[in-house]
């Protein structure tokens, strides 16, 4: 089974947009709205890149019901590197939209810009 275009390339239309986005990021200090957007956009672009890997692993038989089971199957599948670095990268975005523990702006922007490195490796791969 083929993966649909329209997954890879809204993937890809996330990853442009998070870049975007991080190109703000020295205004955050200005104005809060900034980060917020920054976040929105990681948000959407992890949503978009477990999904996308969670069609894959379907697509060569493995069976992945939530963000971790497509992170770990993505691993099996040799689509990303450090499949705990891609659950670290779903913890933080869970603390963040939760705000649980709290994060600071800055351990979130450079776990946003780690993820942006990976996520580019996982659509051009």
């Amino acid at each position: 089974m083929k993966i649909k275009k329209e997954t890879d390339s809204k993937l890809k239309e996330s990853i442009e947009a998070l870049e975007h986005a991080l190109t703000f990021a020295k205004k955050i200090e200005e104005d809060g709205f900034y980060y917020f957007g920054i976040s929105k956009c990681y948000e959407t672009c992890l949503e978009y890149a477990w999904k996308f890997c969670k069609k894959r692993a379907n697509s060569e038989g493995l069976e992945v019901y939530s963000p971790k089971d497509a992170i770990r199957a993505a691993g099996q599948l040799k689509l990303i590197d450090d499949i705990e670095k891609w659950i670290d990268f779903l913890e933080d975005r869970n603390i963040g939209v939760h705000d649980y523990l709290g994060i600071s702006r800055d351990d979130y922007l450079k776990t946003i810009r780690s993820f942006l490195t990976e996520v580019k490796k996982l659509a051009d791969g």
